[in-house]
């Protein structure tokens, strides 16, 4: 099979390669089963580019990756503080972070599997921290939310941070489940959601 191929960017559009080689790098880690699939190789052939035309811009695979999680994990945090940026009780928040979240899942399924889906077998060292990271600070993000409803008594939680743990899990269900059973009868997803949240978040103001 031959390699695709691609007009050569101008002088002075090195930034649009360096955006297509992290397009490219998306679309094979939301595919790919496990991070260890995708190789510089992959990459460059998915941007229909040589190889070598990588390292002006990134320095080896690891940087790859590491640019697609820290992008993916940007983007998901720009997610949920805009969908939480016109709520105006805790309880609201805490309901609009999990939408959010949801929506994002739905919205963007490869940076989704980048982040929370599939074996992360091969992730290089400095990729593995960064999703570790990361990955906890997106869970303080939903723990604090509730922790503000049960300091304004909307939330009956003792515990925000197991219930937290709790909500997550069910959220992570709602976004990727329907997806890989599409054929199951499910409830709309606001439905579900707002029940998911009322419930594991123990909010008793709705």
């Amino acid at each position: 099979m031959s390699e695709i191929r691609r007009a050569v960017n101008k002088r002075g559009q090195g930034s649009h390669l360096r955006r297509e080689i992290l397009d490219a790098a998306i679309a094979l880690l939301g595919q790919a089963g496990t991070d260890a699939g995708v190789t510089l190789r992959a990459i460059a052939r998915q941007a229909g580019i040589a190889a070598p035309s990588v390292y002006p811009h990134f320095a080896d695979r690891a940087a790859v990756i590491d640019a697609v999680v820290a992008e993916s994990f940007a983007e998901l945090v720009a997610a949920t503080h805009a969908a939480k940026a016109t709520a105006t009780s805790p309880a609201d928040r805490l309901r609009a972070i999990c939408a959010g979240y949801v929506r994002f899942g739905r919205d963007q399924p490869g940076r989704y599997r980048i982040l929370f889906e599939g074996s992360q077998e091969g992730s290089p060292p400095s990729v593995a921290r960064r999703r570790a990271t990361e990955g906890g600070a997106a869970f303080a993000g939903l723990t604090d939310a509730l922790a503000e409803c049960v300091a304004d008594g909307s939330s009956a939680s003792s515990d925000p941070a197991r219930d937290g743990a709790a909500l997550w899990v069910a959220i992570h269900g709602l976004v990727v489940l329907p997806r890989a059973r599409p054929a199951f009868d499910w409830p709309a997803t606001e439905v579900l959601l707002d029940h998911i949240v009322t419930s594991l978040g123990r909010l008793t103001k709705v």
